[in-house]
């Protein structure tokens, strides 16, 4: 009983802990699109040893590869999740649907119930707001640009202009823009983050819960 207790005390203290102490992630994002018609989009977290790394780019089958301490531990191709499902008769799709469901377990249809109910705006909004849960240390941006049209790249220039001017120091936008007649971008975007994991879990599950016993309320019986 001794042990048991021990145990209990240590994985409490281990979720306090979780509870107020952030993770800190870095983040690296470069995307690259070329008058040829090219483009690649490359995109790095970093969370200690652990590395997470997705990649796509024109003509090559988009993958998503986790490192650990610089060794490759996996590499998945994310082809046949992006690739759109044939279509389908109604009365076809909904037999799959209900296949599908049937394969499911309680906790993972629950699950889809309730996210289903969520507004994606208010979501991310909520979420954003809520205190101490999301952090940005220090977010770079460098971008080069240039357009077909030479007046759209003078009013993004301007934009940009105007948007660093107000942003807290911590946020930086170095811009170069190319006074070409052709359509180019390259952009690398370096940022450093916290983010307090159990917090965010707890706030989620709680306003996930308030949006599902909103959305019984208003619910119409069936019938009225």
């Amino acid at each position: 009983m001794l042990w048991l207790a021990l145990c209990a005390l240590l994985l409490g203290l281990l979720a306090l802990l979780a509870y107020l102490l952030p993770i800190a992630i870095n983040s690296n994002l470069q995307l690259r699109a070329e008058p040829s018609g090219s483009w690649t989009v490359a995109l790095g977290i970093g969370i200690g040893p652990l590395a997470l790394s997705g990649i796509a780019a024109h003509g090559v089958k988009p993958f998503v590869a986790c490192h650990l301490f610089g060794k490759q531990l996996v590499r998945v191709p994310l082809a046949r999740w992006l690739r759109p499902p044939p279509p389908q008769e109604p009365a076809a799709a909904e037999l799959e649907a209900s296949v599908q469901a049937a394969h499911f377990s309680r906790v993972e249809r629950w699950l889809a119930r309730s996210f289903r109910n969520l507004d994606p705006v208010e979501t991310l909004l909520a979420w954003w707001e809520t205190e101490r849960v999301f952090e940005v240390e220090r977010l770079v941006v460098d971008v080069e640009y240039s357009f077909s049209d030479i007046a759209l790249t003078g009013q993004i220039l301007a934009g940009l202009y105007m948007l660093a001017g107000v942003l807290p120091e911590r946020f930086v936008i170095n811009q170069t823009p190319v006074w070409e007649f052709e359509d180019r971008l390259a952009l690398v975007a370096d940022g450093r983050f916290r983010i307090w994991t159990v917090r965010m879990v707890v706030d989620v599950l709680r306003f996930v819960l308030k949006q599902n016993a909103q959305a019984r309320r208003t619910a119409v019986p069936v019938g009225h």
